[in-house]
């Protein structure tokens, strides 16, 4: 497949900034950042300042995003599809068409899943965890986004985050000036004039979801009340925890400063006991000395 670049002006200078953001993008990623300091220069020596400085700030792609704009340009991957799947789903939820939305869930899960074994199969090599993680989201992003699929299709990626900026930045993509290849967009269907039995089972169906809606709100209402209830009980228990937490500490106080009285009274009837034994100790020799001295005076004839 013969990649379309954009248009170039003589001498190799890029013709402006989209030109310029399809040959980087389409290129080999090791290669964006000497490509684009190249073409800076190529700008700025034609004379075209303001050209050369947003070159330079051209974003060069994660290797998610490096991925997703090789698969724009990659004939078999089919990445037009996500348009067409966006498309589809807008539709059907206008129509609350809930089977279409069940089929395009799984349409959607298994075009996703093949995109990301498609890439997988242009790294080369497995993906990353992070790097499945970001290209699931940026063609999830798409399929929700008209204008991000836009700009994937265009090959115009930089990184899997913020999608929708990438989007308001290239509001002139064109993805068949990418990729050189117009997508394979299906042709919208006309329109048929509803009958009024369909106008009836659609303002049944719209009865019908407003009363889910009314129902949701209810019990959102319903919900909000339980809420409020469950923290006024819970400020009110806490309350509670917090006087007998106090309480506790004011005890275990009292506690420690009557095992305090305890122990120095104890202290004391040690000292006083001890004091006690010395006395009768000392008691018993003046005794005995007594005793001595009462002999000692009847040996002497008193």
């Amino acid at each position: 497949m013969t990649i379309v670049a954009g248009s170039r002006q003589d001498g190799g200078v890029p013709a402006d900034l989209d030109s310029a953001a399809d040959e980087l993008y389409a290129g080999a990623r090791e290669d964006f950042t000497p490509r684009r300091k190249e073409l800076a220069k190529e700008a700025r020596t034609a004379g075209d300042a303001k050209l050369a400085a947003a070159i330079e700030k051209l974003a060069k792609p994660t290797t998610s995003a490096h991925l997703a704009n090789q698969l724009a340009r990659d004939p078999d991957a089919d990445v037009d599809e996500v348009a067409e799947l966006g498309d589809a789903f807008r539709e059907a939820h206008a129509n609350l068409a809930g089977a279409d939305l069940r089929a395009l869930s799984q349409r959607r899960t298994k075009l996703v899943n093949g995109l990301v074994a498609r890439a997988g199969k242009l790294n080369g090599s497995p993906l990353t965890e992070g790097v499945t993680r970001e290209l699931e989201d940026i063609f999830t992003t798409a399929i929700a986004d008209a204008e991000v699929a836009r700009v994937l299709i265009a090959g115009r990626l930089a990184s899997a985050k913020d999608l929708a900026a990438a989007a308001a930045a290239w509001p002139s993509a064109d993805p068949a000036a990418a990729t050189g290849l117009v997508p394979r967009r299906a042709p919208k269907k006309p329109q048929k004039e509803r009958t009024a039995r369909e106008d009836a089972e659609l303002e049944r169906k719209r009865d019908a979801a407003r009363q889910e809606l009314d129902d949701a709100r209810g019990a959102v209402k319903e919900a909000e009340a339980d809420r409020k209830e469950e923290e006024r009980i819970l400020a009110e228990t806490q309350k509670a925890v917090d006087a007998a937490t106090e309480k506790v500490r004011r005890i275990n106080e009292e506690l420690d400063a009557a095992e305090a009285e305890e122990k120095e009274a104890r202290r004391r009837v040690g000292s006083a006991s001890r004091s006690v034994k010395d006395a009768e100790r000392r008691a018993g020799q003046a005794w005995r000395l007594v005793q001595q001295a009462e002999q000692k005076l009847d040996e002497l004839g008193k």
